[in-house]
Parts: structure tokens; sequence; C-alpha cells
């Protein structure tokens, strides 16, 4: 194997290993990587834990542009196109900036579900009996006297403990 090829193995490795350990995401380095011209991301992310394609990039010069466009042309459909490159030693990334704005929109409003989540919630007796009865049973959903299920068409009880249920059995009376 070349130093080239090497390097760019190395990176490969490093990314998915950061992406194992940071996020727990099921990704690993395509073998495959860098063979034939067939349209395919350097990462392989078959569970689709993260919401990034990645491309990687371990040269010299450096070509944004020239690697974004190959790293958009592999990129599948509804997934983030991201290149990964090493600069000095130092690991970036480059994603489109509008979905920059969209991972931030999700931040975001996430951030707020959480807090919401988190606010206690105190009712009264009274609200907490309003709520509860408020539930309704969906429509077109008959029930027995005692409130269960019946099965469509029938009238008879799915609860087979319940009297009104074709296989109910009086419990025996010991004399």
């Amino acid at each position: 194997m070349s130093v080239s090829s090497e390097k760019g193995k190395s990176l490969e490795e490093h990314i998915a290993k950061t992406l194992r350990k940071k996020l727990g995401a099921r990704v690993q380095r395509d073998k495959r990587s860098g063979a034939g011209s067939h349209q395919k991301m350097d990462l392989t992310d078959y569970f689709q834990d993260t919401p990034f394609d990645i491309e990687a990039k371990n040269h010299k010069t450096i070509a944004i542009k020239k690697w974004m466009r190959q790293t958009k042309a592999g990129t599948s459909p509804g997934r983030i196109p991201t290149l990964v490159f090493d600069v000095d030693d130092d690991v970036l990334a480059c994603i489109p900036f509008d979905d920059l704005v969209n991972l931030s929109v999700q931040i975001r409003d996430l951030t707020a579900e959480i807090a919401d989540l988190r606010t206690p919630t105190v009712l009264s007796v009274g609200e907490a009996v309003e709520k509860a009865v408020a539930i309704k049973q969906p429509t077109g959903v008959s029930t027995c006297r005692n409130g269960h299920i019946t099965s469509p068409g029938s009238n008879k009880c799915l609860d087979k403990h319940c009297a009104f249920s074709s296989t109910y059995k009086r419990p025996k009376v010991k004399k």
C-alpha cells in the first residue's frame, strides 16, 4: 500500500473511531474507499446513526471546492455531505451552510423541548380528574357494560374474565 493511501486510511479510521467513541455511531471505514469510480463515501454508516455522509481527505495541498463537489456527488438523498480533512495535524469538517443552519435549528428546538419536559407539572385533584375524564375511546370502538372493548360485530367482550365475554365461566361455588 502506498504512503498516500496509508495517510487516507489512517484519517478514515480516526474519524470512524471518534464517531464510535463520542456518539456511539456504528460507522466503519469502507474497505473499497478510493477504489473504482462508483459513487460512495469513505465511511459506511449503514444504520444511519449520524446524518452525515463523510468523505475524508488527507492531502498536502487543499482543494476544498473540488473535494466538496466530489462529496456532494456521492452523498445519498436526505444525508448531509460532509468533507473531513487534515490540515497541519488539525482535523476539520466542512458542510453546506444550509445544513449547518438546519442542524442549529434542530438543536435549539430539542433543547427547548427538553427544558419544557424538565419543568414539573403540578395538577390539582380536580384538574387531574378532568384530564382523565377527557381521555376518550377511539371512534368506532364499542365497549361492554364493564367498559372493556368488544369484538367488532358481535358485542362480546374481549376480556375472558368479564361476565359479558363469550368465554366467561362463572367461578365454582364451594358447597
